[in-house]
């Protein structure tokens, strides 16, 4: 089933939001944090998204619509080419 209601709540002890009128979960939060995201770059005064072209807290967490998955994407190592 597919929730077309607009209304979400949170609940107590718990990550996410659901719909007020037929109970599914339609929010989720990504356990990982932004600033370890590709997108997550630090400026002199702060940090920001660049997939969403806002400011972020480096240690927010994305929340995401369910049905659209999280726009999370991790960070490429960077390697010096030894192969450690």
């Amino acid at each position: 089933m597919t929730c077309r209601h607009i209304i979400t709540q949170s609940r107590v002890g718990e990550d996410g939001s659901w719909c007020v009128g037929c109970g599914e979960k339609i929010y989720d939060v990504d356990e990982r944090e932004c600033k370890d995201c590709l997108y997550h770059s630090r400026l002199p005064g702060g940090s920001i998204c660049r997939k969403h072209l806002m400011v972020v807290v480096p240690g927010m967490h994305v929340t995401f619509r369910i049905a659209d998955g999280s726009c999370f994407t991790p960070a490429l190592l960077v390697t010096d080419g030894s192969g450690t």
